[in-house]
């Protein structure tokens, strides 16, 4: 790993940062959001949460059956849902809001159910709410399961799971870089074979377009492409760099993964917020890229 760099763990694969970069982070797992609650930090403040929400479902009127709450079920250590009705004039849904008592970390963990599936709905955050543990601060953690932030879900089932990592660049507000990562039920066409016409028409209709790679771009055993172009458009240099590996379906341990840095149209009208040249565009994007890997143990 570079100097002045660290490693963030995120869902089940580690990816090397800058130091000051700011990373914006979210997290699904079973297609639900996972929200992370940084200022619940102890058991006290959980509880006030969880009663105050109470309360306010208590308050809150339903068109036909006097208030939202429904029920508040309690979980393996000390995690709870509290079970609504989806909609103050209607009755077709639950809303199960379902917050995870992790150590001193709590998540929220919320969406629509019907009626037919509240038992096995549960059932499942029951299983869940056993699965959670604390990573302590500045550890990388270690076995099976999917990362939020200060958390991991120690779970292998097979789910469609999902992350995205916004970075935010020290001194580079110009820049944006993305990464992102799904589990798939079907596998489409590869990057190069969707992009092959588009680039083509791109690279010869738009004046100062070059590109500068196209083609396979592995990351150890991970398969994947890239196509990276670069133009210049008023003495501003412009980039639009995209990796991506088409993944297996059905696999927590191949799943689609995505890497895009832009350098488009803002406010700045030189390079002075992006980069300075070809040469240091690239290095940040082969540094970011290359440090990609699923994490050892998670699946």
């Amino acid at each position: 790993m570079k100097e002045g760099w660290r490693t963030r763990a995120i869902g089940r694969h580690l990816v090397d940062v800058p130091d000051d970069a700011r990373l914006i982070e979210s997290y699904k797992y079973n297609e639900v959001k996972i929200e992370p609650l940084p200022d619940v930090r102890s058991r006290a403040a959980f509880d006030r949460l969880i009663n105050l929400r109470e309360q306010t479902l208590r308050a809150t009127k339903h068109g036909t059956h006097g208030s939202m709450f429904i029920e508040r079920v309690p979980h393996a250590n000390g995690s709870a849902t509290l079970i609504s009705w989806n909609r103050p004039t209607s009755d077709i849904l639950y809303r199960f809001d379902t917050y995870f008592l992790i150590g001193a970390t709590t998540v929220a963990y919320s969406g629509s159910v019907s009626p037919s599936l509240r038992e096995s709905a549960l059932s499942g955050v029951e299983r869940l709410s056993g699965e959670w543990r604390e990573i302590p601060s500045g550890e990388v953690p270690t076995g099976i399961g999917y990362v939020a932030d200060k958390a991991i879900l120690a779970d292998a089932e097979l789910n469609f799971e999902s992350w995205e990592m916004v970075i935010r660049l020290a001194g580079k507000p110009d820049v944006s870089l993305v990464i992102t990562s799904y589990v798939q039920g079907s596998v489409e066409p590869g990057l190069r074979k969707r992009a092959g016409g588009i680039l083509a028409g791109l690279l010869g209709a738009v004046a100062g377009v070059v590109q500068l790679r196209n083609g396979s771009r592995p990351v150890g055993p991970i398969d994947a492409d890239e196509i990276l172009v670069a133009g210049t458009q008023d003495g501003k240099r412009t980039y639009g760099f995209k990796w991506e590996a088409p993944g297996k379906a059905d696999s927590l341990a191949e799943p689609n993964l995505n890497v895009s840095l832009q350098v488009g149209e803002s406010a700045y009208p030189t390079n002075k917020e992006s980069f300075a040249s070809d040469e240091e565009a690239l290095e940040l994007w082969d540094a970011v890229v290359g440090s990609l890997r699923l994490r050892p143990g998670a699946v």
